[in-house]
């Protein structure tokens, strides 16, 4: 039997949660980006439907998690191999987990609370209110100025005849900050324009422009401010200031940065709380992503470790054609090598202990068996002797000496005959021929043979009456006459009772029918006690040696064990587990 590893999770689960790794991150980094900017401008969060999976995805991490565990409590609850070795691997993986995340959780906590510290306490708030205010003035200052020179223009009682462009070179050393002046006549016609040409103004344009009133002009390029001032009844003049490049720009980012800066300013105290929320809200799903990921790895490690375990039982069950295939080059795979040869050593000096217990079983047992007809031939070979003498000399005693020589030789050839049909039955057990049956029945059977024998009982006790066992029933049957017998003779007839009980037990995944058959007899020798099983073995003066011999193969050949527990004098106990109870 082979036992396949693979070298490494399957090529699909590994593109499958470097896809949802790069799922959660991608989803952290936009959803906290649109989550963090509507906070800021005090917004409800408007991406209903991004936050629900956010949320939804965790949740299913959590149940595959949660079923991961409720299978590695089963597997601890079961006994399987390798769970001990598996959670000790998930607190190792769970322990730098936390080291790596919490530290740097607190960290960026402490980081950006720094920050907003700095933010907050180093006058950028006033900063910010200061430019403000100070582009506002320039600005006011700029209009106030205009409408001044607008108002003493159109109550000048000076004539600008021809005198317009002197007018202007006054005007600019008076005030600086006019830009340009355009004059136009009474049909809109322009007379005059002096300064920047930024501030010119189209003639069609002109009715926009209203005297006393400052206006602004904002193209692309340029901002200018004007204001129209009237010279008398035909003539009107437009005056402008140009405002620095970039101003209307720079006032509306400072404005927003001003607002921005207020709002912040607003939930400070409570911001680095939902810091710490939004945190963990988002650190979760890549957490339980290391767990899983940590169960996955785990799995793989003690993968091989379990198919060692495995293997290991199975050759300590006798099972010598177990190998493990491996397709990985790392150190696991040099330590399987090694298994796989030494299993394949063991099975080669397995067969050769067998073949070598089989001829030394052998030898033992034919020396053992011409100890045992040798024996029954001297008496026999004396009575023949004896009576071919009488014979041959005529005794007249030879007719006394005839009857009990022959019933001599007759008692030793029957002796032998038991001997051998003993020995021929032990040498010629056939295999078990299984079937489901009652267990009281079997004992019933065995126990009627000895219905006739006076002074000795067999009493049931604990014995379920509706327990059945899978076997042979002529050979299991057989297997309680000879302990019955044997019990008996242990009472060495003094008479005694004899007790069975049965009851079902566990041993690993497999269910044993324990039986157990105690007498009250003499016990057995500790000299004796690796001796009880062996063929022609006995302490009996009529006994062959091969009834309990019989009995352990039986036992065997239905894949059960058999062993005692005695005590001098007070009595000995058989043990009987038959699998597949």
């Amino acid at each position: 039997m082979k036992l396949n590893r693979n070298a490494s999770t399957s090529l699909t689960s590994i593109v499958s949660i470097v896809f949802l790794y790069l799922l959660i991150v991608g989803v952290v980094i936009v959803l906290s980006q649109h989550l963090l900017t509507e906070f800021s401008l005090g917004v409800e969060p408007s991406n209903a439907l991004m936050l629900a999976a956010a949320l939804a995805f965790p949740a299913v991490l959590l149940v595959v998690l949660l079923a991961q565990v409720v299978r590695l409590v089963r597997d601890r609850a079961a006994g399987r191999p390798g769970v001990g070795f598996k959670l000790r691997l998930l607190l190792f993986f769970g322990v730098v987990v936390l080291l790596a995340s919490v530290p740097q959780a607190v960290l960026s906590i402490t980081v950006i609370n720094t920050v907003m510290d700095s933010w907050f306490g180093g006058g950028t708030g006033e900063a910010l209110e200061g430019g403000l205010e100070a582009s506002l003035r320039h600005y006011e200052a700029k209009v106030e100025n205009l409408e001044q020179v607008a108002e003493r223009l159109s109550n000048s009682d000076r004539e600008f005849g021809d005198s317009a462009e002197d007018a202007w070179l006054d005007l600019r050393s008076i005030n600086p900050d006019i830009d340009s002046m355009q004059v136009f006549g009474p049909d809109r016609e322009e007379l005059f324009f002096g300064g920047a040409a930024e501030g010119r103004v189209e003639s069609e344009d002109l009715p926009a422009v209203r005297d006393g009133m400052v206006i602004r002009d904002t193209s692309t390029d340029s901002s200018v401010l004007r204001v129209r001032a009237s010279l008398d009844e035909d003539r009107i003049a437009v005056l402008s200031i140009v405002l620095p490049p970039g101003f209307e720009r720079s006032a509306e980012l400072l404005t927003t940065a001003r607002e921005s800066f207020l709002q912040y300013e607003r939930v400070q105290p409570v911001f680095l709380l939902l810091l710490v929320a939004f945190y963990g809200l988002f650190s979760f799903p890549l957490i339980l992503m290391a767990i899983l990921v940590s169960f996955l790895l785990s799995d793989e490690i003690i993968r091989p470790i379990v198919q060692l375990e495995d293997a290991t039982r199975r050759v300590a069950e006798g099972d010598f054609s177990i190998r493990i295939l491996t397709r990985s080059k790392d150190d696991l795979s040099l330590l399987v090598d090694s298994f796989n040869r030494m299993v394949s050593e063991l099975e080669r000096a397995r067969v050769k202990m067998r073949q070598t217990e089989k001829v030394a079983a052998w030898q033992e047992i034919a020396q053992r068996l011409a100890h045992e007809i040798k024996n029954p031939l001297t008496p026999i070979k004396l009575s023949a002797e004896r009576l071919v003498r009488k014979y041959q000399a005529g005794s007249e005693d030879f007719d006394a000496v005839f009857g009990p020589a022959m019933r001599s030789i007759i008692s030793e050839v029957e002796n032998l005959n038991e001997l051998l049909s003993e020995f021929r039955a032990f040498t010629r057990l056939p295999k078990p021929q299984r079937q489901r049956v009652l267990l009281v029945e079997l004992l019933n059977e065995a126990a009627a043979m000895y219905e006739h024998v006076q002074g000795h009982t067999i009493r049931y006790e604990s014995l379920p009456s509706d327990l059945e066992v899978v076997v042979d029933p002529k050979q299991m049957k057989q297997v309680f006459v000879n302990l019955f017998r044997n019990a008996f003779d242990a009472m060495n007839g003094a008479g005694g009772e004899v007790i069975v009980s049965a009851d079902v037990v566990t041993k690993g995944n497999t269910r044993y029918c324990r039986i157990r058959v105690q007498d009250s007899g003499c016990g057995i020798s500790p000299e004796h006690y690796g001796q009880v099983f062996n063929p022609y073995f006995t302490t009996k003066s009529d006994g062959t040696g091969l009834g309990l011999s019989i009995v352990e193969r039986m036992v065997f050949d239905h894949d059960g064990q058999i062993w005692f527990e005695t005590s001098e004098s007070v009595g000995t106990t058989f043990f009987i587990d038959i699998p597949g109870a």
